[in-house]
């Protein structure tokens, strides 16, 4: 076992530390993991704060300097992690064409070496937005949040994805576990590995992003407009917000169509503030 700082780490994680380490970040523990990459929690030194401009930019403002840096392998084989290295490259072209937006999770830095690549992300404290809405649920004892909190949190969401749509880059994976909150409470979108760049009046056929909050077109199989899709997922957002909960539920396509067909139910004890019965 090694020792770094406040992490243990055991021997498969020595060279990660040690190349962090190198490039100037400490690590000090793991805050979280897929299926082929690691997220960690690190510090960088001031040295390096000095000689990053990004870096230097992006921390200025905050109290504490920490950083997430998510570790990916690049020594892969089968399709699946293929993949996965594909859905990277879409993440970092599109981190890097939004660069600069408050609402969207900033990329400062990339290095590799040679058995894996490594993603210097802005840290967003507070979670995501899933989390956000249930915790302020079970504190109010009614589901959602209070309206003008959603408003505020609605409007940074329109913000960031009207940025993205400017620079010709689409989501296609908004969901409310993409979306995190940083140590002011601001949102930060996140997980572009979905992303692709968009043709004006282009249409696309991919069959992808999170079932509950994807567009009808979509479902039925029809080629769709990016933008459009993304507008109906955060319409799906803002319901979840403010009622706390999604307002389509089935997973299959043509079960999920159907629900979508039959419309939404409006329940008037979600506007009373009482949280309904168990």
């Amino acid at each position: 076992m090694v020792k770094s700082g406040s992490l243990v780490m055991d021997e498969a994680k020595v060279d990660e530390v040690s190349e962090c380490r190198e490039r100037g970040y400490l690590l000090t523990r793991k805050i979280g993991s897929g299926s082929f990459s690691r997220v960690y929690l690190a510090v960088p030194t001031q040295d390096k704060i000095c000689c990053n401009f990004r870096l230097a930019v992006g921390l200025h403002n905050k109290k504490e300097k920490r950083v997430a840096i998510k570790v990916i392998p690049i020594r892969q084989r089968s399709q699946q992690q293929q993949q996965s290295q594909r859905c990277l490259s879409r993440e970092i072209n599109a981190l890097l064409s939004t660069y600069k937006h408050p609402n969207v999770i900033q990329l400062y830095e990339t290095f590799c070496s040679v058995s894996r690549l490594y993603l210097v992300l802005e840290l967003a404290v507070k979670g995501d937005l899933l989390e956000y809405i249930n915790r302020l649920s079970d504190r109010r004892l009614a589901l959602g949040l209070q309206e003008g909190e959603a408003a505020r949190l609605f409007t940074e969401l329109v913000g960031a994805v009207s940025h993205c749509h400017s620079k010709n880059i689409v989501h296609r994976d908004l969901k409310c576990e993409n979306i995190l909150l940083d140590e002011r409470g601001s949102l930060k979108l996140t997980d572009f590995g979905l992303a692709t760049r968009c043709r004006k009046n282009g249409l696309m056929s991919t069959f992808c992003g999170s079932m509950p909050y994807t567009a009808p077109e979509i479902l039925q199989g029809q080629k769709y407009k990016g933008e459009h899709a993304d507008i109906w997922s955060m319409g799906v957002i803002l319901y979840a917000m403010v009622t706390g909960k999604l307002p389509f539920t089935e997973f299959q396509p043509s079960k999920l169509l159907e629900e979508i067909k039959c419309g939404i139910l409006y329940n008037e004890r979600l506007s009373t503030g009482n949280k309904p019965p168990a």
